[in-house]
């Protein structure tokens, strides 16, 4: 299936570090490969290059936090040409966030929009469901120690609220 087509960069060392990082209350490394999966089977109905589609897909969030919804594809797409990845991998990826951000110009880039939009209703629905037993506050309480932007932020909010006391 896909696994072949992303292998290398399912294993580079910028990828594994997503599974500590919390996008839309659920791991980030999960919401990638969710896109992934999805992207995989719409590029076919698409008529799309599925290699590029699942390597975008993969790469179309790392450092999302750097920008803002409209610009974060822009930062993504140049993460994956600094991993060598061709100009039409970084293309699909600096349009994912339509219609916030540029409109696609390549099939492989439609195909990315939607593969984005499914994967985030799952992510959102996952997390609903989860809430009636427990396992999405648990999982989010454990993305929050694991990730450093939230593991920054706790911090500071601590170290602010200690201030307050002393």
């Amino acid at each position: 299936m896909y696994e072949p087509l992303i292998a290398d960069l399912a294993a580079h060392p910028r990828v594994v570090e997503t599974r500590h990082h919390m996008h839309h209350s659920v791991s980030k490394h999960d919401h990638m490969m969710r896109v992934v999966r999805y992207s995989y089977r719409l590029a076919r109905i698409f008529r799309a290059d599925r290699r590029t589609c699942v390597r975008a897909a993969i790469l179309h969030d790392l450092d999302s936090r750097l920008g803002t919804l409209s610009t974060h594809g822009a930062i993504a797409a140049e993460v994956a040409a600094t991993l060598g990845e061709p100009h039409e991998v970084s293309a699909a990826i600096i349009s994912h966030m339509y219609p916030i951000g540029p409109k696609p110009t390549t099939r492989e880039g439609w195909v990315l929009v939607v593969a984005d939009k499914i994967a985030s209703l799952t992510d959102m629905t996952t997390f609903v469901s989860g809430l009636f037993t427990g396992q999405s506050l648990r999982e989010r309480q454990r993305l929050c120690q694991t990730d450093p932007f939230y593991a920054g932020k706790r911090r500071r909010r601590m170290r602010r609220l200690w201030q307050n006391v002393t």
